[in-house]
């Protein structure tokens, strides 16, 4: 047989073994929850948003303050961010971690009526119905949250909404360690 032939012979299952260990490595190894972000390390981009309690007042990056908090980006319209919900309410309230949010191309009547009802978790939402922010801070969709250093910049950024799981095993460490600085 041929150098060909064999090679011929060969070749697809060194494809197959190739693919099935790239297969591998994402099925085992992947954290879907963590999307790389060109802003780790950069201070949060500068925004001024109308307040979505206060319309009349403006929302900007400097608000998010000295300490490190969280920067969640939702919309009423938004499945995965009425499940992050219950979750969100338990950080302001058991841990008391400081949430700011951006309230992404939504009504802001619906928005403000949202969180009457299902309650506030944050310390301040600004309404960004263009969606330039989000935008800015590279949203691929809602929800996703930003953990945000005392000095004002990116630390990690979660995608989809924040679970139990997550927040115990990234987030809350994440956050203590950050704070322990």
């Amino acid at each position: 047989m041929s150098w060909q032939k064999k090679l011929n012979f060969i070749f697809p299952f060194i494809l197959l073994i190739a693919l099935l260990s790239l297969l591998w490595r994402e099925l085992f190894y992947s954290k879907p929850g963590e999307l790389a972000s060109a802003l780790i390390g950069e201070p949060v981009p500068t925004f001024s948003l109308a307040r979505l309690d206060a319309p009349s007042s403006l929302f900007t990056e400097k608000a998010l303050g000295k300490r490190v908090t969280l920067l969640n980006v939702w919309a009423t319209w938004c499945y995965a961010c009425g499940l992050e919900h219950g979750m969100l309410m338990k950080i302001k309230q058991d841990y008391q971690v400081p949430i700011y949010s951006i309230n992404y191309k939504d009504d802001p009547v619906a928005a403000r009526t949202w969180l009457q009802q299902k309650g506030n978790p944050y310390v301040m939402t600004g309404s960004d119905s263009k969606g330039d922010a989000a935008i800015d801070l590279g949203i691929y969709g809602t929800p996703e949250t930003f953990v945000i250093n005392a000095q004002g910049e990116i630390v990690y950024r979660h995608v989809g909404a924040i679970t139990q799981k997550a927040w115990d095993e990234v987030l809350y460490p994440l956050i203590k360690k950050l704070e322990a600085h």
